[in-house]
């Protein structure tokens, strides 16, 4: 065998081979990214009869005031409080997100960071119907006999019961798109 067939034969052994280094496609398992959002949810508080109601108080509260003899300044007072409830009340919104990482929730202006509940601290999570006033005395940012309630409207609502046995109810209007996306969820129940 003369030099160059042997050092050619070498060259094949001693061959560099990529194929190794390269990842199989085939065998993977696709793991849920972390930003990926499964829900979300933003909700008004847009509700007709409550603006209704504060215009009317509005200007009875103005009537009152003028018809009493009060100052233009007392009138302006109770008017400017009026209107900074108001204010408040169309800046209320309620923020879901469901997605890998658990259950985000925000009730603006009251929270300024964003609320989580972690999968791994929640035992059970449904969409139920409930009744706002008899549960938890109405709308907002509540608390009664069924733990906290967080809603702006309507009568369903994302039920959490927390491991700890706290309970955490967040408002939606969309109870048939929160349902099956938590259909998909194994923590369902």
């Amino acid at each position: 065998m003369s030099t160059d067939e042997r050092r050619r034969s070498e060259e094949k052994i001693y061959q560099f081979d990529e194929s190794i280094f390269r990842p199989r496609t085939e065998d993977r398992i696709a793991l849920p990214d972390d930003e990926e959002v499964i829900y979300e949810e933003v909700q008004p508080f847009d509700q007709l009869w409550i603006w209704l109601l504060m215009g009317m108080e509005l200007v009875i509260l103005v009537i009152a005031l003028i018809a009493a003899g009060q100052a233009i300044w007392t009138v302006g007072l109770g008017l400017g409080a009026m209107t900074l409830t108001m204010a408040l009340l169309s800046s209320l919104k309620l923020y879901t997100r469901i997605d890998a990482m658990g259950v985000h929730f925000r009730m603006k202006p009251f929270h300024f960071k964003e609320q989580t509940i972690a999968w791994e601290d929640i035992d059970q999570i449904h969409v139920r119907k409930y009744s706002p006033i008899l549960e938890y005395g109405g709308w907002g940012m509540r608390y009664g006999r069924n733990g906290k309630a967080f809603n702006v409207r309507g009568n369903y609502g994302i039920q959490i019961v927390k491991k700890n046995g706290k309970k955490v109810l967040i408002g939606t209007q969309r109870p048939e798109d929160a349902a099956r996306q938590l259909s998909v969820h194994p923590l369902l129940v």
